[in-house]
């Protein structure tokens, strides 16, 4: 609707008409009008005359009738409301013309835009597009130890500048060829590290940047309708040798002085700050030289592998340079010669987490070879204690390569769970398979514009690799295959041909026809012509798992899945559903814990398991009506055959999971009838217990098991133990204090990031089918067994659903039966810590939960009973998806048809762009969820899915796209700064729920590894601090002896503990010490700043990302590798199942005596939290053998 305006003053401007109205329209009053800050349009009549900017007259024009005669209702009339601006009181009527149709659809496709913030970013975009850099010479090189800059490449282009672009939030640097394209370097201003404008010694204008990781390499065509291509290295002489080594520092030799003053206006600009004048000095020392390379190339090839690879890693992470590796040749020689390749492979990877520290330590400059052999005496000072593997057998070590657009990047070996092929070998093959994944740089997923062939990139950089093999030092990798999990991080296993004792000449061909049979199978026909399908079911041999127990055939029990045909389709109501008896779960869960605890006592055990057998796969959970030893398979399971006999777990459902709303979820529930203050509620008492979480070490602890934090180090049980002591005060040391900071860091995050909001006494838990018949359709039951809780039975109403929910239908509510009859199915089994579904009816209920089965989905359930503040929810009928349409080919499948499926996910998996997209429309729209682009996307989303196993992708552009190019504030990445020229105010919950959080501006830095002091404490003076009381502050001294008096009542403390006894104490410390370290530099996201001691022991990283899906990821390996770290340290300690758990206690009483004395240095504080956790487990074990024995005197 239109709105004529008049007796307006001719000093108001549109801009601040604009505003002024702004605070009517963007007030409550107008607010049930539009879910974003109602747009609107205002346009000012030219004066004709020319005597003012405007004739004092004008339209406002509203994105409805409605709107629009209420404003009238209130402004055209005086006696209502009167608008005042520019000392005049401006007269609204109703336009005798009809609004303009383009206007009120802009109005209405668009959000509000502040006219100011609208002008600067014109401003900005314009300052940007008319001012360049002129650049005379490009040079990429090495900052050397003595700060020089070593120009290893240069390139003087006729024509080359250096532009700055807002929207992308990025540099270019082109360079313009004689063809019709361009060349182009691309840095985004979030990766550069440092700046420095200065001019040089020999009188050049120079800038010089170095970068957190490489640029990006583009060609751009001249013609508009083409898109850019994405290269590895610039097609300039010997740039593609170099660059995998010289992309990290950049040197630009500009035209003129000018030059320097234009960039750093840009900068200004870009808000782009920290622009340093420091000159470094340039010179050209060959480095990387040619005649360099070739002499490196031929040692690495005559090195044992597992020595080569450490030195590839070395070179390829940039800890050293050609020369400097080249250096180290006859040392490493001699130490292979007198110690063996495995010991000085060792070295090497020490002595490449040291040569890392050098770039960014403060302390007295060290030579290369200096570090080398400090690196040396160190591991020989200290070898490992114990391996790793020793204690858990179903771990191995693995070795990581990330290929990259520029290079490769090795890592490892690290410990990993093996998988049913790794087990296979012996492990002096272990070292002959490579993870190798597939990332952009900085570990990022690849993302491309919409106007770059990133396609083409793909297929040029992953499809040679995973065609024709990976070569490395010489050595030739090639494609196997990979897991189903591994696939989504585009991670893939690549092996090189070796000969086993058992198994004779092995090789990637005849690993994969050793798995199973997949030709011509009764129950899947068409297997081998589907590539994604076949690789699929390969997968399943590769998946993570645990050996537990072998079983006979006649054990194995084959039956039928139930099923059911409808109007709608065909359901399986046991997807995936097995069984197994009583007794075989008793002792898989016994097999288990054998694994995991030295044999140490653990009742209990697991009712549901995921598992693999043969070529199967599902869930077996326990049917009490089995004898002996039995499973259970239905045809749902099996997927290939074969004839292994072991049972392999890849997880054991031992405990519940705790419930938590996602923004997708919150979306839904709110378009559903639930209200925002139901989300405010839980989301002000999740925020309120972090706050208060440093007051005392019992919330403390509530706030890291609800939000699986500090697990790895076992942090809330050794806090409940210390809080039993009374000592809450002593632990208030900056360490303790940034531990805690870091954790509720990263609970605010989730909250505000994520809208991850926990629910009291709601639950997730695994599905399970309810074999015995006994629940009606609707029904389900569940019962909750927390470890050391008590039982409960869910009963009555329970929202239930399955991340990721995209549909309306993918949230139900069902009817839990509460506590079984006597007698029942579920009181002789209650199938403790699952959500037993009917197999009653005419659907499964699972399938109508974004089309989930029973093969291991969790499920998040909700009782109503308990969590009455979800009642207003209004259900959706589910979803109906047609099956997966296959991908076939016209002759049987090979492998190489299977990494060409790589490939092609790689390019295709669109998975969260159309999760992304779902979000915002509805966020966008006035219809939101129900919006007819979120029900495409819903569809997509299921065909997405089931890419893996389907082998046809979604194409991006069938995708529907957000209504308006803004996006909703939630959705700005956490590296940029808000503005309402690119993002609107979301007034949908998750945004109001986005809003009201502030995360804390800066966390301490928290203590990273250091290079070790030349005046560290020697073995010796160790040796005798263990043997003498501590040097403590009054606070530690009462803690130390509160801690000590209640040892005392087990052992005596101040005997003389034996000689051995204190060796392995120390010798476990330093194997410790090395292995958080190696954690801590390989799992940050950034390569050259470690992960801080805090952030390990919590299990998080602090660092801002673009992408959190790979903080996420990387996080969840953290965590995966302390825990596997601190077991194995715990693990040592205990002893073995001959030894007494007081020498267990004389073990950890010296660990925690010898944290105290290395609590200054990093590592130290940890371990401290490790063996006081040991020390609190050998006092429960001593007291649990003594009320033992107290019991048996009266029995």
């Amino acid at each position: 609707m239109e709105v004529f305006m008049r007796n307006i003053s001719f000093n108001v401007t549109q801009k601040d008409l604009t505003n002024e109205l702004s605070t009517i329209l963007h007030g409550p009053r107008y607010s049930p009008y539009s879910s974003t800050p109602l747009n609107f349009h205002v346009n000012l009549y030219k004066d004709k005359k020319g005597h003012h900017q405007h004739s004092g007259c004008g339209t406002l024009t509203l994105p409805s009738q409605q709107i629009g005669q209420q404003f009238l209702d209130e402004y055209a009339n005086a006696t209502n409301f009167s608008f005042m601006i520019g000392g005049r009181r401006v007269h609204f009527a109703m336009s005798r013309h009809m609004a303009r149709p383009e206007i009120v659809q802009s109005i209405a496709r668009r959000p509000y835009i502040d006219p100011a913030a609208l002008e600067e970013k014109n401003r900005i975009e314009r300052v940007f597009q008319e001012e360049k850099v002129s650049i005379r010479a490009l040079q990429f090189g090495w900052e050397c130890r003595d700060s020089i800059f070593s120009i290893e490449w240069e390139h003087s282009p006729q024509s080359c500048h250096l532009s700055f672009n807002d929207e992308r939030r990025e540099l270019r640097i082109k360079i313009p060829r004689q063809s019709d394209t361009t060349l182009a370097i691309v840095i985004r201003f979030s990766n550069l590290k440092t700046k420095s404008v200065h001019t040089s010694y020999s009188g050049d204008p120079v800038i010089l940047l170095t970068l957190e990781t490489p640029p990006a390499f583009e060609s751009e065509p001249l013609a508009d309708d083409k898109p850019r291509i994405r290269l590895s290295s610039l097609p300039l002489l010997e740039h593609a040798r170099l660059s995998p080594y010289v992309s990290l520092a950049l040197r630009f030799v500009c035209k003129s002085s000018r030059d320097l003053q234009t960039f750093l206006q840009l900068c200004k600009e870009a808000k782009i700050h920290h622009i340093n004048d420091t000159e470094y000095l340039s010179e050209q020392r060959g480095l990387f030289a040619p005649h360099v390379a070739k002499k490196l190339e031929r040692w690495l090839r005559s090195l044992n592998w597992c020595i080569a690879f450490q030195i590839e890693s070395l070179l390829r992470g940039l800890s050293v340079d050609m020369t400097e590796m080249l250096s180290l040749m006859p040392y490493i020689a001699a130490l292979t010669t007198s110690k063996g390749k495995r010991h000085a492979a060792a070295v090497l990877a020490h002595f490449g987490q040291e040569a890392l520290k050098l770039w960014y330590d403060s302390e007295e400059p060290e030579t290369i070879l200096e570090c080398f052999l400090r690196a040396q005496r160190d591991l020989e000072a200290h070898p490992p204690s114990f391996s790793l593997r020793s204690i858990d057998p179903s771990l191995f070590e693995a070795y990581h390569v990330e290929v990259t657009p520029t290079t490769m990047r090795l890592s490892g070996p690290h410990f990993e769970r093996s998988n049913r092929i790794i087990r296979r070998y012996h492990p002096d093959h272990h070292e002959s398979f490579l993870r190798v994944s597939f990332v952009d740089e900085g570990r990022l997923h690849y993302r491309f514009d919409r106007d770059v062939d990133g396609r083409d990139f793909v297929k040029t950089r992953a499809g040679p690799i995973l065609l024709q093999g990976l070569h490395i030092a010489g050595r030739k990798f090639d494609f196997l295959a990979y897991s189903q999990s591994a696939l989504k991080e585009h991670a893939v296993w690549f092996v090189k041909p070796f000969r086993d004792p058992d198994h004779g000449y092995v090789d990637a061909r005849s690993i994969i026809q050793s798995i199973g049979s997949f030709d011509n199978l009764s129950f899947d026909k068409t297997l081998m012509f589907c590539p994604a399908r076949y690789g699929a079911r390969i997968s399943q041999a590769f998946t993570a798992t645990d050996v537990s127990v072998t079983i006979q055939p006649e054990e194995v029990l084959h039956i039928e899945d139930l099923n059911v045909e409808t109007a709608t389709g065909n359901y399986c109501f046991t997807d995936g559903a097995g069984t197994i008896s009583r007794e075989l779960a008793m002792e898989v869960s016994k097999k288990l814990r054998s694994i995991r605890r030295r044999g140490r006592d653990r009742r209990g055990y697991s009712r549901a398991l995921q598992i693999r057998f043969q070529g199967s796969k599902g869930m077996l959970s326990v049917d009490h009506t089995l004898g002996g030893r039995a499973i259970c398979l239905r045809p749902s399971m099996i997927k290939f055959e074969d004839t292994s006999r072991e049972i392999e777990i890849a997880q054991a459902f031992d405990k519940p999971g705790s419930y938590f709303l996602n923004r997708p979820l919150i979306m839904l529930l709110e378009n559903l009838g639930v209200k925002y203050e139901v989300f405010k509620y839980f989301q002000d008492q999740a925020v309120h217990e972090a706050e208060q979480s440093a007051r005392s070490l019992e919330r403390a602890a509530r706030l890291l098991e609800t939000y699986g934090l500090g697990a790895s180090f076992r942090l809330t049980s050794v806090m409940l133990s210390l809080a039993k002591l009374n000592v809450a005060d002593e632990l208030d040391n900056n360490f303790y204090r940034q531990m805690m900071g870091s954790a509720i860091h990263h609970v605010l995050r989730l909250l505000k990031n994520h809208a991850r909001i926990p629910i009291p006494d709601a639950w997730t838990l695994v599905g399970v089918a309810d074999v015995h018949k006994f629940l009606q359709e609707g029904e389900i039951f569940a019962c909750v067994k927390p470890i050391g809780g008590p039982t409960m039975y869910l009963e009555g109403p329970v929202i239930i659903s399955r991340s990721p929910t995209i549909h309306p239908g993918d949230v139900q509510v069902v009817h839990a039966i509460g506590e079984p009859p006597k007698n029942s199915c579920f009181a002789q089994e209650p199938l403790f810590n699952t959500v037993v579904f009917s197999v009653l009816g005419s659907r499964p209920m699972p399938s109508c939960l974004g089309g989930g089965d029973l093969d291991g989905d969790v499920y998040n359930l909700i009782p109503l009973n308990s969590v009455p503040h979800f009642g207003g929810l209004k259900t959706h009928k589910p979803a109906v998806y047609a099956p997966a349409q296959k991908k076939l080919l016209d002759r049987r499948s090979t492998m190489k048809d299977v990494a060409e499926f790589v490939v092609d996910y790689i390019n295709s998996d669109v998975v969260g762009i159309i999760a992304i997209n779902w979000l915002i429309i509805a966020d966008q729209s006035e219809k939101g969820i129900f919006d007819e682009k979120c029900m495409s996307l819903s569809n997509l989303h299921s065909d997405a899915v089931d890419y893996p196993k389907s082998g046809n992708p979604v194409a991006v552009d069938k995708i529907p796209k957000p209504l308006f190019s803004e996006k909703p504030d939630w959705n700005a990445p956490e590296t940029v700064d808000l503005d309402s020229a690119r993002y609107y105010q979301s007034q949908r919950a998750i945004g109001r729920l986005f809003r009201d959080i502030t995360l804390p501006a800066n966390l301490n830095p928290g203590r990273r590894p250091r290079r070790q002091q030349s005046n560290r404490r020697m073995v010796d003076e160790i040796s005798n601090a263990l043997d003498t009381n501590l040097s403590l502050t009054d606070d530690e001294g009462e803690l130390v002896q509160v801690v000590q008096d209640r040892i005392n009542k087990y052992i005596d403390t101040s005997q003389q503990f034996p000689a051995e006894t204190v060796e392995q104490v120390k010798g476990l410390f330093h194997t410790y010490i090395s292995g958080l370290t190696s954690i801590c530099t390989t799992y940050s996201l950034s390569y050259h700043r470690p992960l801080t001691e805090e952030e390990a022991v919590v299990g998080t990283i602090v660092q801002k990302t673009s992408q959190p899906r790979l903080r996420t990821d990387m996080i969840a390996k953290l965590r995966e590798h302390t825990d596997i770290l601190v077991r194995g340290v715990r693990e040592e300690l205990a002893g073995g199942n001959d030894e007494n758990p007081e020498e267990y206690l004389q073990r950890a009483w010296l660990a925690w005596k010898l944290s105290i004395v290395e609590r200054s240095s990093f590592g130290g504080e940890s371990f401290g939290w490790v063996s006081l956790g040991a020390v609190f487990d050998a006092i429960k074990e001593i007291e649990d053998i003594r009320l033992e024995e107290m019991r048996s005197r009266f029995y």
